[in-house]
C-alpha cells in the first residue's frame, strides 16, 4: 500500500532566494552584484592612495571618472605626485594601460604606432597599433599640452569620439579614460579649447606643512598590490558600475540644476575649462555668456557617476548598520 505524500509545509516550494547575509533577502535587480562591485571600488582606491599622503582626492576623482567615462586632468607644479596617483590607480584596474611623456619634438607614431610595414609592401597605408595609444582602455599622457598640432588634431577624435583617423584607416578605440597632466594650463587659446575636452580638471598643490610628517613616516615605495591576495579590479565591474549609474533617474532634481546653470549664465560664469574661464570677462563684455551643450550633457554623467557612488556607499552603510543591530539583538 502507497504512502500518502508527506503534508507540504507552509510557504514549501515558494521559491526564497537568500543573499549570503544571514536572514537578508537578495534584490532581485542585481544590488549583490553592484554592492559587491563598490566595495571592491572602495578597496581598490584605499589601496592606490597607501602610500601618498594628500593625494587621496585625485586617487578618488581618477576612479570617478574611470567609472563616468570621462577625462581627467591634473595640473600642478612638478614633484607633487600627478603621476604616481594616476600609476597607482592604473596598477589597481585590469585595463590595458598606456602611457607617455609628450615633449615638443614627440612624433605622433611614438602615441599611434608606426607605419605597418607588412601593409605597406602590399600598397595599403596603416598603422600599426599593437600596444599603442589606440589599443588602451586607460591613457596616461603627462605633459600633454607639449604635443604637436598633428597629435592633439588626432587626440580630438580619440577623446570625443573614441575613433583614431589616418588617412583611410578608421578605427574605434577602448578608451574609457585619459588623464592628462601639465605643470601650468595653457596661454594658447587653441590648446584652451583642446583643454576643453577634459570634463574635470583639479589642481593639485604642494603637501600642506601639516602632512610634512605623514610624509616623512611614509613608505617611499609602497605597493598597491591587494595585500590579501584579492585580485585587481577589473574592467567589466567598471563597466558594470558605469551602466548601474547610467540608469539613475535624475528627473527629481533636473529643474534644480537647470536653475543653477541660468543663475551662472546669469552671472557670466562659463562652464568651460579654467583654460577659457580666463577670458570670460572679455567674453562677457561682447554678450551673454552660453556654455555648450555638449558639456552640459557630459556634467550629467560625472554627477550620476558621483552621486550614485556617494549614495550607494550611504545605502551600504545602512544596511551593515541594521543587520549588526539585528544580530546585536538575536545574541542578547
Amino acid at each position: 500500500m502507497r504512502r500518502p505524500p508527506p503534508a507540504r509545509r507552509r510557504g514549501a516550494g515558494r521559491h526564497r532566494d537568500r543573499s549570503p547575509c544571514r536572514g537578508e533577502r537578495a534584490e532581485p535587480d542585481g544590488r549583490g552584484v553592484i554592492d559587491t562591485a563598490i566595495a571592491r571600488l572602495e578597496r581598490a582606491i584605499g589601496r592606490a592612495a597607501r602610500g601618498l599622503v594628500g593625494r587621496r582626492h585625485v586617487v578618488e576623482l581618477v576612479h570617478l571618472a574611470l567609472v563616468a567615462r570621462e577625462h581627467l586632468l591634473l595640473i600642478g607644479p612638478p614633484g607633487t605626485g600627478k603621476s604616481a596617483a594616476v600609476r597607482a590607480c592604473a596598477a589597481g584596474t585590469g585595463a590595458r594601460c598606456f602611457e607617455y611623456l609628450i615633449g615638443r619634438f614627440t612624433e605622433p607614431a611614438e602615441l599611434f604606432g608606426p607605419l605597418d610595414l607588412e601593409a605597406l609592401r602590399a600598397g595599403k597605408l596603416r598603422p600599426d597599433i599593437s600596444g599603442m595609444l589606440p589599443e588602451a582602455e586607460f591613457a596616461f599622457l603627462d605633459e600633454v599640452f607639449l604635443g604637436s598640432t598633428a597629435i592633439l588634431n588626432a587626440l580630438l577624435g580619440v577623446l570625443n569620439e573614441r575613433r583614431y583617423r589616418r588617412g583611410h584607416f578608421d578605427t574605434a578605440v577602448p578608451l574609457r579614460c585619459c588623464v592628462g597632466a601639465s605643470n601650468a594650463l595653457p596661454e594658447d587659446p587653441g590648446l584652451a579649447a583642446f583643454a576643453d575636452r577634459f570634463l574635470v580638471t583639479a589642481f593639485v598643490d604642494p603637501l600642506a606643512d601639516t602632512d610634512l610628517e605623514a610624509l616623512l613616516a611614509g613608505d617611499p615605495v609602497a605597493s598597491v598590490e591587494p595585500r590579501d591576495g584579492e585580485a585587481p579590479l577589473t574592467l567589466a565591474e567598471i563597466d558594470a558600475l558605469a551602466e548601474a549609474a547610467a540608469r539613475i533617474d535624475l528627473a527629481p532634481v533636473r529643474p534644480a540644476y537647470a536653475q543653477v546653470v541660468r543663475k551662472l549664465r546669469a552671472r557670466g560664469v562659463r562652464l568651460r575649462s579654467p583654460a577659457h574661464r580666463r577670458r570670460a570677462h572679455a567674453a562677457a563684455s561682447r554678450g551673454p555668456v552660453r556654455a555648450p551643450s555638449s558639456r552640459l550633457r557630459a556634467c550629467v554623467a560625472s554627477w550620476r557617476a558621483s552621486s550614485w557612488r556617494d549614495g550607494m556607499r550611504r545605502d551600504r552603510h545602512r544596511r551593515v548598520g541594521r543587520r549588526d543591530r539585528r544580530a546585536g539583538r538575536r545574541s542578547a
